[in-house]
């Protein structure tokens, strides 16, 4: 199965069919080795979060804001990520992001905040 171009890629463990975050080697579930690539629908939940304020690289500017997360896949499997926008601090459930295809800032996927639809 090819990944469709810009989507999400998770492993997903040909021997017992576990999805896996994307730069796994080994299956948690049965060790097998033998993994192949497929697309994920790249919505889930924020786990954890922190802001992180970083300079430019050789500049003199003001730090950068950043937020870098752990964002549980509807799909199943857990991944690092930044996150674009400002997440929600007090909402009483976790913040559901969305992956932004084609996005990758320093090898981990971009996601964005959702705006929260209710029931």
């Amino acid at each position: 199965m090819n990944p469709r171009e810009g989507s999400l890629v998770i492993q997903r463990c040909r021997a017992c069919g576990t999805l896996l975050a994307p730069l796994i080697a080994t299956c948690s579930v049965c060790h097998g080795v033998d993994l192949e690539s497929v697309s994920s629908s790249g919505i889930g939940s924020i786990v954890s979060s922190k802001v992180m304020h970083r300079e430019r690289y050789g500049t003199q500017d003001d730090p950068v804001s950043r937020t870098i997360a752990i964002v549980a896949l509807d799909d199943g499997p857990w991944v690092y990520s930044w996150i674009a926008g400002n997440v929600p601090t007090h909402s009483g459930q976790p913040a559901r992001v969305e992956f932004q295809p084609s996005a990758m800032v320093e090898r981990l996927p971009l996601f964005s905040v959702q705006t929260y639809q209710g029931p």
